[in-house]
């Protein structure tokens, strides 16, 4: 019998967990939302208004930001990075500018990148570094949407991730890459592939697949569902749906429901990251928050 993987459910678990310690913190979290060139990238603007319900939900102040040129976008980081009353930075990818996204990430404080997308986070991921500071429970920031996918597989204890074969098809800063070193931490055995991988190969990988993840943003893009086999984990992250649920009926072990995706948890893994941050961020006087680029 297939069964749907409850997003929104298991996302409500993790929200009670935010705010029960956002309601115990002498100081409250304050995250700063920046949007490049908002009128360009509605997808950004509509993620965003989510982000700010949550936030009023939580008790989260959000200060929002809009910029239309990369010198005041750089301009804009720099002062938060700076401002001890900022604990958290959230940028809506893809930028779509003329700096790349990866360069953008790594002029996030490391200590306030609530995506976990700068460098020095991501390389916690290839050390399998856990804790910041273990004796207060700090641990580290890594990727929203990775965290995301591992933390839906570990709530269903039918779903063994330690000694799986785990198909990734999406290759971004993201999801693919931190999403395959999580995977391989736990102990699975990853093959990434991305939509440009040639298709016999991608479709010999997937049908060996016992957890499928895949996150192409192409509506192009889509996986034929006689390769997925029987009692496979389909995790279907695309919001251009790279899979067809319905005809996974009665063949998969778990699937992700058309309506209720993996969004949910992203945004709750933004929040538990804001938490540690402002857990991490230097509240004293005339302390400093590093402020890289």
């Amino acid at each position: 019998m297939t069964r749907f993987l409850d997003c929104r459910g298991t996302a409500a678990r993790y929200f009670d967990w935010a705010a029960r310690e956002i309601a115990g913190m002498r100081r409250k979290p304050r995250l700063a939302a920046v949007l490049f060139r908002p009128r360009q990238n509605p997808a950004s603007l509509k993620y965003r208004d989510l982000i700010l319900k949550d936030a009023a939900r939580l008790g989260v102040a959000v200060d929002g930001h809009e910029v239309e040129d990369e010198e005041s976008l750089l301009a804009l980081l720099r002062r938060l990075n700076a401002d001890r009353a900022t604990m958290g930075v959230m940028l809506f990818y893809p930028l779509c500018c003329a700096l790349k996204d990866e360069d953008v990430m790594d002029l996030v404080s490391p200590l306030k990148d609530v995506e976990g997308l700068h460098s020095m986070n991501l390389g916690y991921l290839i050390k399998f570094k856990r804790f910041l500071d273990e004796a207060r429970g700090i641990k580290c920031v890594v990727p929203a949407t990775a965290k995301a996918v591992v933390k839906i597989l570990q709530a269903y204890p039918e779903i063994a991730i330690e000694g799986a074969f785990a198909v990734v098809v999406n290759n971004s800063m993201r999801v693919g890459k931190p999403l395959g070193l999580m995977l391989e931490n736990l102990g699975a055995t990853v093959m990434k592939c991305y939509d440009k991988t040639p298709r016999a190969l991608l479709e010999e990988q997937v049908r060996r697949a016992d957890i499928l993840v895949t996150a192409v943003p192409d509506p192009a893009f889509k996986l034929d569902v006689s390769w997925i086999k029987p009692g496979a984990v389909v995790v279907d992250v695309s919001y251009q749906e790279n899979v067809d649920a319905s005809a996974l009926q009665g063949k998969a072990l778990f699937i992700t429901a058309p309506d209720n995706r993996i969004g949910a948890m992203t945004r709750a893994m933004t929040f538990i990251n804001l938490v540690y941050c402002a857990k991490n961020v230097p509240l004293r006087r005339g302390s400093r928050v590093p402020a890289l680029g």
